[in-house]
């Protein structure tokens, strides 16, 4: 016959068993929240992933055109060089300035305007 000490224990190894149970359950139940959180994390972070590798290629695409621009203008250039250097020496030069006679200029005080004077600086006062 099964004594009253025997369903004792078998009521608290039951209560225990459904104490783990609840306990195993609520830890289910956030182990899963944090799953859901982390999965919507890493789809947000795949689609920021996706736009910067979409920006990226764009930027690389501005760059490959931006180079193939300069090329371009590298090269037109190079051939307008030896164009211009073939052109008469004519069209190039700067009319020639006519020289002030020097009684019309005043003189600076104690000669300065010649001192320290190269020939391409002008004298303004």
């Amino acid at each position: 016959m099964i004594s009253l000490e025997q369903i004792r224990l078998l009521e608290q190894k039951v209560t225990s068993a459904v104490e783990l149970i609840r306990v195993l359950k609520e830890e289910n139940a956030t182990l899963r929240r944090g799953l859901d959180s982390a999965q919507r994390r890493m789809k947000e972070l795949e689609t920021l992933v996706e736009g910067f590798k979409t920006d990226q290629r764009e930027i690389e695409s501005v760059i490959v055109r931006t180079l193939a621009s300069l090329d371009d203008l590298e090269a037109s250039a190079s051939a307008a060089a030896p164009a211009a250097r073939q052109m008469p020496a004519a069209k190039h030069e700067q009319p020639a300035r006519q020289a002030e006679p020097s009684a019309a200029r005043p003189a600076a005080p104690g000669g300065a305007e010649a001192k320290g004077r190269s020939g391409s600086e002008l004298d303004i006062f």
